[in-house]
């Protein structure tokens, strides 16, 4: 699995007017191919009287697909695509929903409008990194607690949830590239449990 890759931030949706068409841009992060079909089809059925519902999404190097929907070969799904690619973007969807104003635009016009559309959703739902983490449950003493809880902290790892039994269980969440077993071996006399669960992007 990759160490990291670069995603949208959150959902958003914004809206241009070129010559009377509205060209209304939902872009979301998504994990893989069906959640990102799945935000397609919501966006699709929001607006189900549009003239076209152009889309494109980038999963990986390997998973990415676009349409036109309807409009000229080449004009609208690919250039949305494009904007994807040229910013190094992965696990992202666009839709770019088209209400006609009854001009128009011509081939190159469309492919700056659904271009323009993509850019803005982008810019809007902000630029991020994805790092891969690996899931980690520490066992200690009640005595280790706090020096293990902040060599976790210092190693970039985000604790999530603590469980008091007989000993202390600090689940986190930890960056993939984190040799932190010596460094809490060390703080503790050797006296820790690690043990590993599954990993995820934050």
């Amino acid at each position: 699995m990759k160490k990291s890759f670069y995603s949208i931030g959150k959902s958003v949706e914004v809206e241009l007017v070129i010559k009377r068409s509205r060209f209304i841009a939902a872009a979301s992060p998504v994990d893989d191919e069906d959640e990102a079909n799945s935000f397609i089809e919501q966006i699709k059925e929001g607006h189900e009287r549009a003239t076209h519902n152009v889309f494109a999404y980038l999963i990986n190097e390997q998973v990415m697909r676009s349409s036109d929907d309807g409009e000229p070969a080449g004009t609208a799904g690919r250039p949305v695509l494009e904007v994807l690619k040229k910013q190094n973007l992965e696990r992202t969807a666009v839709v770019v929903t088209r209400y006609f104003g009854r001009i128009k635009l011509g081939a190159g016009g469309l492919v700056r409008a659904y271009s323009d559309a993509a850019i803005k959703a982008v810019d809007r739902a902000g630029i991020v990194e994805k790092r891969l983490h690996q899931g980690v449950f520490v066992r200690v003493d009640y005595q280790f607690f706090g020096p293990v809880k902040g060599e976790l902290e210092l190693a970039g790892g985000l604790v999530w949830d603590i469980k008091y039994d007989e000993q202390v269980t600090i689940c986190c969440l930890l960056p993939v590239d984190a040799d932190i077993s010596p460094v809490l071996e060390g703080v503790t006399s050797g006296q820790v449990e690690l043990k590993e669960g599954k990993c995820r992007y934050i």
